[in-house]
């Protein structure tokens, strides 16, 4: 376990009471409004005023279209996870809220480190249920996991890299979930009883 993870743990093994995580405002809307307002100012400068407003009109057309990069990047994704999810669903029927992560993104150390959270890398779906929190992976593994050996996850936003779920367990291994829709994960995990902490970017 690396250094900073080993912080990470000292600090969910502390007595620090975990966050109910609420829910924010959805990306793809943000992403939307500021795709749509530069499309709307420019089809105005471009039809009504197009004498007087033409260059400004052609400005805010290529910032609609800057803008809408990221939008589209974002659409393919969760397109991409919707299939994800649909897929294992199939064969696995989870909880009802279903999200998708990676794991298995971190090389072993020396310690022992947990099946799930070293190389090979794999696409999987984390959900809740019944006191579990449970992992299915696209090529079929299977993890279940009772929240009385969870000692507590950590949120890492993504202004330190990408967006985990960094999941401590008492036996003292961890699993690192990545996923760019970390506070939906929050809000499923710490809603269902497990504790949660956000990381502090400044640190």
């Amino acid at each position: 376990m690396t250094e900073e993870r080993a912080r990470r743990r000292a600090r969910l093994a502390s007595g620090e009471r975990g966050v109910l995580v609420e829910p924010a405002a959805d990306a793809l809307t943000l992403y939307a409004v500021f795709t749509g307002v530069p499309f709307a100012v420019a089809a105005y400068c471009l039809t009504v005023q197009r004498a007087e407003l033409g260059a400004v009109g052609l400005t805010f057309l290529l910032i609609g279209f800057a803008a809408g990069i990221p939008l589209a990047l974002r659409v393919a994704e969760r397109r991409r996870a919707a299939a994800l999810i649909t897929e294992i669903r199939a064969a696995h029927p989870r909880g009802p809220d279903c999200h998708p992560v990676r794991t298995g993104l971190n090389e072993p150390g020396r310690a022992p480190g947990h099946l799930w959270d070293t190389t090979p890398p794999r696409d999987a779906v984390v959900s809740v249920q019944d006191d579990t929190l449970q992992l299915r992976s696209e090529s079929g593994e299977s993890l279940d996991i009772p929240f009385a050996d969870i000692l507590g996850v950590l949120l890492l936003p993504a202004g330190r890299g990408r967006a985990a779920a960094d999941l401590h367990l008492h036996s003292g291994e961890a699993i690192e979930l990545r996923t760019t829709r970390i506070r939906p994960l929050g809000v499923t995990l710490s809603e269902a009883g497990v504790r949660v902490l956000f990381e502090d970017v400044h640190v």
